[in-house]
């Protein structure tokens, strides 16, 4: 079945003399003969509503121009249109009404965004690519808004470093896989933490693709280097470290982290990036990628000069096992703190004494460079649409 959009009167209808309802809206869904000027959308019927709407919150930079993973969105669009049926609406927070939302719809036939007034949806998933934009007021007025509505509202926000650290502290199997980690305070505790471990990284509690990383080491000359992406510094003590970079670190909130020596792939350090999508009560691995250093030692971020290799170069049973038991724990506690996680990406690696850590755990995963963990990566996003908006779900395109 088909759902048509008339953008001149700015109205939603199907050819079906049937009663539909669509989104969240209580008003019957008009019927008409459809227009060749007018964008078709396959939908699925399920007694008397059609869709599902899936609204995908994203945000304006300051040129007041949408911002969001374009890629990711249209994406999942066409593969919504391939298999079952449904429509992705994209949409920041300040466009929310009462009833219904003016945001941007991708029609896949026409290769274009359309701009459209929709229901409010039956779902929306927290896309928003800004931390600064998930403190303002509009944000925070959509998730109180879509709670009093009763639409499920999932991935409701970035997650603090430190905060993560100190979840995962308290759970008797997880601790064991985190580098010992403090905020970044005195000068005191700084040369303390380096004096214990002599390799040591400084991160920012709220940083995203390894920006903003420092990494410290002893040398064996007994001098002290410190190492960003771009470039390296000596210095001959601690104090003359503190002296140098005080003030930059104390524009924003950092946590010092032990230096894991990680085991290494044709002569280079490597990490995993493991994507976790929620499926039938339970959080599965719906891909491992691989990212090693490569242009500088600091980071294993593409962005940043990293290199990507297949995970099966690398791949042992062992892992395997390790991260098949390690992504349900941790989506259930990110839930009972964060509310309902649909899908992760968790930054691991492994040392050279066979020891996993895990670094951090990212809310709004990023695109994948390998292809096939994207294209599952949609089929399970959908999947999780269907079933937490209870349209029954066929897969068309098997």
């Amino acid at each position: 079945m088909n759902i048509y959009y008339d953008s001149e009167k700015e109205c939603w209808y199907t050819a079906s003399e049937d009663i539909h309802f669509f989104g969240t809206s209580k008003k019957r869904l008009s019927t008409a003969k459809p227009h060749d000027d007018h964008a078709a959308f396959p939908i699925v019927q399920y007694e008397k509503k059609v869709g599902p709407l899936i609204g995908i919150m994203i945000a304006r930079n300051r040129h007041h121009k949408l911002i969001g993973n374009g890629e990711l969105f249209k994406r999942l669009q066409k593969q919504l249109q391939l298999q079952a049926g449904g429509i992705i609406v994209i949409f920041p927070p300040e466009s929310l009404q009462t009833d219904q939302l003016t945001g941007y719809i991708y029609c896949s036939t026409r290769n274009k965004w359309l701009k459209a007034i929709t229901p409010l949806p039956d779902i929306v998933y927290n896309r928003v690519p800004f931390r600064k934009t998930e403190k303002q007021e509009a944000f925070q007025s959509a998730v109180s808004f879509f709670k009093e509505k009763g639409i499920p509202f999932f991935n409701s926000s970035f997650i603090n470093k430190w905060e993560l650290y100190q979840l995962f502290s308290d759970h008797p199997l997880l601790k064991e896989h985190l580098p010992k980690t403090i905020r970044l305070g005195e000068k005191t505790d700084f040369a303390n933490f380096f004096l214990t471990y002599n390799n040591i990284y400084l991160k920012p509690v709220e940083g995203f693709k390894g920006k903003n990383i420092y990494r410290i080491r002893l040398e064996k000359d007994d001098s002290i280097s410190v190492s960003t992406i771009e470039e390296t510094a000596y210095f001959s003590s601690i104090d003359e470290v503190w002296k140098q970079y005080q003030q930059e670190w104390s524009k924003k909130k950092y946590l010092i982290q032990e230096e894991i020596d990680g085991a290494l792939y044709n002569g280079n350090r490597f990490d995993f990036r493991l994507l976790v999508t929620f499926e039938e009560n339970r959080y599965v691995l719906t891909g491992v990628g691989v990212r090693q250093s490569n242009q500088q030692d600091v980071t294993t971020h593409i962005p940043s000069g990293g290199k990507l290799v297949a995970y099966q170069e690398v791949q042992q049973e062992k892992h395997d096992l390790f991260f098949e038991k390690m992504v349900n724990h941790c989506g259930s506690i990110l839930t009972k703190k964060y509310g309902f996680i649909g899908e992760f990406s968790i930054d691991a690696c492994i040392d050279k004494n066979d020891h996993y850590y895990l670094f951090e755990i990212n809310a709004k995963p990023m695109l994948f460079d390998e292809k096939e963990i994207e294209e599952k990566r949609c089929q399970q996003l959908i999947k999780l649409f269907y079933t937490l908006t209870n349209f029954p779900y066929k897969n068309k395109s098997h």
